[in-house]
């Protein structure tokens, strides 16, 4: 299970910091508080990477979506401190620009 907190800035930007990697064992929970979390007046969502090792297909899938949802109400998303192998996932599924993915600072 992966473990996850939520941090509002403000009124406009929330911020979900990952404690393990997003995959399909912990998406459908991060789901749910996601879309409890995510109120009218957020236009940013910043999805912090520096604790996950990997992602699979639903951790992609639910960063999409979050995007799509994001995209719809005129916001952005961003998704930070990528490892080198997931920054490079990202790249080869050319998610980078979409996703305004960011890897980790040395």
């Amino acid at each position: 299970m992966t473990s996850h907190t939520f941090q509002r800035t403000g009124d406009c930007t929330l911020t979900v910091s990952l404690g393990g990697d997003l995959t399909a064992s912990g998406v459908p929970g991060l789901q749910t508080e996601l879309k409890q979390h995510l109120v009218d007046t957020i236009s940013e969502l910043i999805f912090d990477l520096s604790g996950a090792a990997m992602l699979d297909s639903s951790g992609i899938g639910l960063l999409i979506a979050s995007a799509n949802s994001m995209t719809r109400r005129n916001g952005r998303i961003r998704a930070v401190n990528a490892s080198a192998d997931i920054l490079q996932l990202f790249q080869s599924m050319r998610l980078v620009g979409r996703l305004n993915v960011a890897g980790r600072q040395a």
